[in-house]
């Protein structure tokens, strides 16, 4: 269960990385989807 919990805990830490690396290019990325969508 422990272990479960770190594991969890590891994805989240990940994806809070990526979500920080990825916000500088959010408007960018918004108006890409504008125009491909």
């Amino acid at each position: 269960m422990d272990q479960q919990f770190k594991e969890d805990y590891n994805v989240f830490y990940f994806l809070g990385f990526v979500v920080a690396l990825l916000l500088p290019t959010l408007p960018l990325s918004l108006s890409l989807l504008k125009i491909f969508a």
